[in-house]
């Protein structure tokens, strides 16, 4: 497939008129990766489109990976530009993440709150935040938690029949079609949303409550590794809030997650497994 009939592919998801009505100004930072050509395409045919990091070939102009904290100057760009949306990819464009037009970082579980938003059968690993499934409940959705990682996605994806599915690193999956995390074709559902909505970014944003997600590691040995935290790990419950435990599949450390709409209980479940852990691996 070349970059036309893939950008076709996925205008064919949307009403690329109706979006385009709007006259979006958009920024998108493709960190010089493989994404420049193509949403470069795409997202000109959609909107007023604003690119940076968009060199092919050279060093990645800041962390690979988009995360908050490595957006700030994107975010800075977004505002300076005017922009309504800015997105930011990694290289190989399957993570994206969102900024509204007045620099916020949106998180990863907010972003699929908004992307999901009216889907009823939903799929998740245990360790997204709270507000997914909280949200989700609102409409109607059905939530399905699966165990961390792509393949154990799409195979509840698959087993379910999932109408959506999302990763908390920021990769969405839009199932039948597309059964892999495209940043892109995410790219395109926000600029729809905000569309049928008739709302900046900002504004739909501030419809939700906030919900914190603390995470924590611990070191330790393969030989000290608890079973009990291998595989699916461990997710206790505490009303809205949860702390969850799972040892990593490829390193030697144990990751720890506490999750509130409190700031202060998602900080204290994260501190207490991390207690717990460190007792378990002999610290």
């Amino acid at each position: 497939m070349n970059h036309s009939d893939y950008i076709r592919a996925l205008l064919t998801t949307v009403d690329a008129a109706a979006i385009k009505r709007r006259h979006f100004k958009i920024l998108f930072d493709p960190v010089n990766g493989s994404a420049i050509e193509a949403g470069r395409q795409l997202f000109s045919k959609l909107g007023r489109l604003v690119m940076i990091n968009d060199c092919l070939g050279q060093r990645p102009a800041r962390a690979s990976e988009p995360r908050r904290e490595t957006l700030i100057e994107t975010a800075k760009q977004v505002v300076k530009n005017h922009c309504d949306l800015g997105m930011a990819t990694d290289v190989d464009a399957d993570r994206v993440l969102f900024i509204d037009e007045t620099g916020v970082v949106l998180s990863e579980d907010l972003t699929a709150v908004i992307l999901a938003h009216g889907k009823k059968t939903l799929v998740t690993p245990v360790n997204s935040s709270g507000i997914f499934t909280a949200e989700a409940k609102k409409w109607g959705g059905k939530v399905i938690e699966c165990p961390v990682g792509p393949p154990e996605i799409i195979q509840a994806i698959k087993t379910h029949r999932a109408d959506f599915a999302y990763e908390e690193s920021g990769k969405y999956f839009f199932p039948p079609e597309f059964l892999w995390a495209d940043g892109l074709l995410a790219g395109v559902k926000m600029l729809e949303a905000m569309t049928a909505r008739q709302q900046i970014l900002s504004r739909i944003r501030k419809d939700y409550p906030e919900f914190f997600q603390v995470k924590l590691a611990v070191d330790c040995s393969w030989s000290k590794m608890p079973s009990k935290w291998v595989g699916f790990g461990e997710k206790r419950i505490f009303g809205d809030s949860f702390m969850f435990i799972r040892a990593s599949g490829t390193e030697p450390l144990i990751r720890i997650f506490g999750d509130s709409p409190s700031k202060k209980q998602a900080q204290e479940l994260a501190e207490a497994g991390k207690k717990e852990v460190k007792a378990e691996c002999g610290q």
